[in-house]
């Protein structure tokens, strides 16, 4: 009986051997769940029954529980291929009818036997010479099938619980440093280091401040990486192996950190201060000396996440400004690691970068970009340097994979994929909270219509992020809108006819009204830059929105039926609303553009002076009225949360309900009319992991 051989990622399965490798390395593995992988490898995309399975495993009038039987079997072989049913990459569970395999495969036969030399049958030279002359013209004439391409299939580092991220190749390519958080918080990420495929990951740093954004030299003794301290953060230096930590550096640092080829340098974003633009800078590996490589050209852009070319003489950066707006630039550096000349654009988008990497030959570079203007919906793409053109798609990559790594010998890809389901929470006294209009996708940017009867958010369960209205309970879903860009924001005005909105563009984004029951969409601002987060006046008459037409992100107030704006706020402003007198705005700022988190002030009237009533609120997690304000304190991690109450009449905060899950402060938060209700956005399905692509071209 032939010994056929299936290969998936990196997987290999010799079935008359009974043996399952990974890596050439031999997984153990029992014998059920390995029937049960030759079963579905045998029928690719098919889906094989239990009783089918049944069959197969355990002869007639054989009693067992085989129910549970199968699904210990199917679980233990889940296990020995990391793989998950809850997002699969191989074995896919078809409730009540059974399993199918799903990834690529490539299915081979063992060549045939040589025949020894004495059993050849001796024949005349004429005879030889005429099979030959024939066998050439065979070869020749006959149709040779194409080489089967190389499947590439990502596979998981370690599928550890938790945060995974910021990946980096040792210059060997076999091991892989990276920063994990096991807790998923945030406040507790070290960094490790893991041989590919194999071994169990070894924890390098044991300080309680959270490290990230590890990146090994290139002489392989060296790993750098960023620490947040109390004020500011710090660039240290630590063996591969363990050992003594030496700081390198001071400073704001923001992003990723890399070695110059030669490694005599660290290149890295840094802000000098919390408030300012970061700017890229060149620290000495010795002595930690600095020079300043950019200079952004207004206080809303930002440097960030510079590598360099494999010959050391080009930095290749994300160049980011306003509300997801990015660019890949190339810097020259042949003047000795020194600038020559001002950033040269690679390839700009609309939308956001998150990292960047360059293939081996420097000819291509990879980065994660999402087209969507949303952070969920990263995808890695590449793009030729020199002649640029159309980047393409890397498919094998899911949705949501970002920080993109090359091993030095470019034969294999890493990068971040995040898993994350944020869904709307319904908080009502004396009741446990529960899931409202909840779906596997986004759900987020809640608001109760005026009269307390419908709800409108931001939903991707179309597959775009577009606008939802539901019932008060979350029943009877309506899609408002369908639109090929990013939609989101809903702001329903104060007699209810009308939702106004933010709309990405090809521009930009900007604010647009539409009937409630639907219609025709009225764009209401067409300047440059960005115009986002809009809320209506108490009047109606008016549209607040923040704008970075300035520089920096403001609360600006334009005509609902159309015309010019009128700058509002000074000195920063984002999500702002009115108070139901109409005597004060409310609102949060986004300086360091981050969205997640920010104090929140106070305008009283037209020409008053700010004042900042609490320094700590999502900056989209709150909602004014009459008595007081609901919000979600920040910072934000990923952990238990609480909606808060801040009573005017009193001055004080005071819990209203605990949340388990994170309360996502860019996620929003709306109150019913009555008081009695609370909607806001948390993140019920969170974690990331480190991905691994074998025989990367």
């Amino acid at each position: 009986m032939p010994d056929r051989t299936f290969q998936f990622g990196a997987f290999e399965v010799l079935e008359h051997s009974g043996e399952l490798r990974k890596h050439g390395v031999r997984i153990r593995i029992q014998e059920q769940p390995f029937q049960i992988l030759v079963l579905l490898l045998d029928r690719p995309g098919e889906i094989v029954g239990r009783e089918e399975i049944r069959g197969k495993l355990w002869p007639e009038n054989t009693f067992v529980d085989f129910d549970n039987a199968i699904s210990s079997a199917v679980r233990k072989l889940r296990e020995a291929l990391s793989d998950s049913a809850d997002n699969p990459r191989f074995i896919e569970t078809l409730s009540r009818r059974g399993y199918r395999f799903i990834g690529p495969i490539e299915t081979r036969l063992p060549a045939p036997l040589a025949i020894p030399k004495r059993m050849r049958i001796r024949v005349v030279p004429i005879a030889a010479g005429m099979l030959l002359i024939l066998g050439i013209a065979a070869w020749w004439l006959w149709p040779r099938p194409k080489p089967a391409a190389v499947q590439l299939t990502p596979l998981p580092l370690t599928a550890a619980r938790g945060w995974e991220a910021y990946p980096s190749f040792s210059p060997d390519g076999s091991q892989v440093a990276y920063a994990w958080d096991e807790t998923g918080t945030g406040s507790t990420s070290h960094i490790y280091v893991k041989l590919v495929g194999s071994g169990r990951p070894v924890q390098l740093t044991q300080d309680p401040k959270p490290d990230f954004v590890p990146s090994w030299s290139p002489d392989g003794r060296s790993l750098a990486f960023v620490r947040v301290l109390d004020q500011g953060s710090a660039i240290y230096l630590i063996p591969p192996v363990g050992g003594t930590e030496r700081k390198l550096a001071d400073g704001y640092f923001y992003g990723s950190i890399h070695w110059s080829p030669d490694g005599r340098f660290l290149v890295v974003a840094d802000r000098k201060s919390p408030n300012k633009p970061p700017s890229l800078y060149r620290i000495g590996a010795e002595n930690g000396e600095e020079l300043r490589l950019t200079t952004p050209p207004s206080a809303t852009i930002t440097d960030a996440d510079p590598v360099f070319s494999p010959d050391g003489r080009t930095l290749l950066f994300a160049r980011c400004g306003g509300a997801y707006t990015c660019g890949l630039y190339l810097l020259d550096l042949s003047a000795g690691y020194r600038p020559s000349a001002e950033p040269r654009l690679l390839r700009e988008e609309a939308g956001p970068i998150s990292g960047a990497a360059w293939t081996a030959d420097a000819k291509e570079a990879i980065y994660a970009f999402s087209d969507r203007g949303d952070v969920w919906s990263f995808r890695l793409m590449r793009v030729r340097v020199e002649a640029g053109g159309k980047p393409e798609r890397l498919a094998y990559a899911s949705e949501s994979a970002s920080g993109p790594a090359i091993a030095p010998r470019g034969d294999r890809l890493a990068y971040t994929q995040t898993s994350e389901d944020i869904d709307i929470c319904q908080v009502q006294t004396g009741k446990p909270p529960r899931s409202f209009a909840s779906s596997t996708r986004i759900e987020f940017s809640p608001q109760y219509s005026p009269d307390g009867k419908r709800v409108a958010f931001s939903s991707s369960r179309s597959g775009q992020m577009e606008i939802w209205v539901s019932n008060a309970e979350g029943g009877s879903l309506v899609q408002l809108t369908n639109f090929a860009e990013h939609t989101g924001t809903p702001r329903w005005s104060p007699d209810g006819r009308w939702i106004a909105f933010d709309r990405h563009l090809n521009d930009g984004w900007h604010i647009f009204v539409m009937a409630s029951d639907g219609g025709h969409a009225r764009q209401l601002t067409f300047e440059k830059g960005d115009q986002v987060m809009p809320t209506w006046s108490g009047d109606g008459n008016s549209i607040y929105y923040a704008s970075n037409r300035t520089g920096r992100f403001e609360v600006w107030k334009t005509p609902a039926k159309g015309g010019n704006g009128t700058q509002v706020t000074r000195s920063g402003g984002w999500t702002a609303f009115e108070s139901p007198d109409g005597h004060s705005l409310y609102y949060t700022k986004n300086l360091d553009n981050s969205d997640h988190s920010s104090g929140l002030w106070q305008l009283p009237g037209a020409r008053g002076e700010e004042r900042q009533v609490l320094e700590s609120v999502g900056s989209r997690a709150f909602a004014v009225r009459e008595d007081g304000i609901y919000y979600v304190p920040a910072p934000l991690v990923y952990g238990n949360s609480s909606v808060r109450f801040l009573d005017f009449a009193t001055g004080k905060s005071q819990e209203i309900e605990s949340i388990k899950e994170s309360a996502a402060g860019f996620g929003g938060l709306t109150v019913s009319p009555d008081g009695k209700t609370v909607l806001l956005a948390v993140a019920t399905r969170t974690g990331s992991n480190v991905m691994v692509v074998e025989n990367f071209r």
